[in-house]
């Protein structure tokens, strides 16, 4: 593995499709400098695709040697085909259950590709993740069900969360957005009842999209490149310079949910890899979330030295050395252990719950 200073600055150069100020030329000297390696991580990032978007549309694409050039149109042909089944698959879902009367949305990388991509096929998704109401989980379960998919649930996440896969095609289905505990207070309800129409699909409002990108990646992919993807990072930067941020409106949700320091550790995170144009709005959203000073230099050094990163083989060290810090609170931090061993013991019931076999 890279140095952290070392992934860091190559990481920088693979969002270059995703920097304001960054033209075709730069991008075209970014791949020319970092050969092979350099293009493979871009691959392994699933930033194929845009790069290929951004160098074709600026006529460079032909510049580069052959085999590159060829890679990034594979990629981009690649991306294109799970788009469009993974798009039939939301449009078939939507009626399947607008005709239940189930109220859905689709979130995370699935929405804000069609809100902020120029093509939304420029941004591969290893699955579709839908939110439903609590009390919707088994209707919804029996509708993919009865469509043809096989349900997978996973004993750690069936308190919030299943797996459902057809035909190539993988849908999370949540009824939370993080384990029951996490925040103080529901966030379902309130983000359906905000939903909104995009893309010819229903998704989050502009204000619960960015809450979900500063939240639920510190608690379930740990703020680290190796396992949140840089195209996380691409979906946050695109999104902060196209779609207006009602940032008051964000910090009091965050407040409301106990998750301000969680934002502010994201913010850093994406204020590493940020293009120069978009850090002062970033300096000063961290700034209005920033936790006590003493906590605020501990948790950075775990980003700084990339320690989630490097001790993803140690979840329990990662979880107790670091997500728990990410709540505001020491009881915040108590009640999301009290819903660790809730949903643990509760995950028989939890899985009656979504599939009809019991109570």
């Amino acid at each position: 593995m890279a140095a952290p200073a070392t992934r860091l600055k190559l990481d920088q150069q693979a969002l270059l499709p995703a920097d304001p100020h960054a033209g075709p030329a730069a991008c075209h000297a970014a791949l020319a400098s970092g050969g092979a390696d350099f293009l493979q991580l871009i691959l392994a990032q699933g930033l194929g695709p845009l790069w290929h978007h951004r160098l074709q549309t600026g006529g460079r694409l032909d510049a580069l040697p052959q085999d590159a050039a060829e890679a990034l149109r594979e990629a981009r042909l690649s991306a294109a085909g799970g788009y469009l089944a993974q798009r039939a698959a939301l449009d078939r879902l939507d009626r399947l259950f607008e005709a239940a009367g189930i109220a859905w949305l689709v979130m995370k990388g699935a929405h804000v590709r069609e809100c902020v991509y120029p093509d939304p096929a420029l941004r591969p998704a290893g699955d579709i993740d839908i939110l439903v109401a609590p009390a919707d989980r088994r209707r919804a379960a029996l509708a993919l069900l009865d469509a043809g998919y096989a349900v997978h649930a996973e004993p750690a996440n069936i308190s919030h969360e299943a797996t459902f896969s057809h035909g190539g095609v993988d849908i999370d289905l949540h009824w939370h957005i993080l384990r029951p505990g996490r925040t103080r207070v529901g966030l379902t309800e309130q983000l359906l009842e905000r939903r909104q129409r995009s893309g010819g699909q229903w998704g989050p409002s502009d204000g619960d999209t960015l809450f979900l990108m500063l939240t639920h990646p510190a608690f379930a992919k740990y703020v680290c490149s190796p396992n949140m993807g840089l195209g996380r990072v691409a979906d946050f930067l695109l999104w902060l310079q196209q779609r207006p941020a009602d940032w008051p409106g964000v910090v009091k949700q965050l407040d409301d949910a106990g998750l301000k320091t969680a934002a502010w550790a994201m913010l850093s995170w994406f204020r590493l890899l940020a293009p120069a144009a978009l850090q002062a709005t970033l300096d000063a959203w961290r700034g209005s979330v920033r936790p006590g000073r003493l906590r605020a230099a501990y948790l950075r050094q775990w980003l700084l030295r990339d320690l989630p990163g490097r001790w993803l083989q140690r979840p329990l060290l990662i979880q107790f050395g670091f997500t728990l810090p990410l709540h505001d609170r020491p009881g915040d931090a108590l009640h999301a252990l009290r819903g660790v061993r809730q949903a643990r013991k509760n995950r028989q019931h939890d899985l009656g719950l979504l599939l009809g076999e019991g109570t």
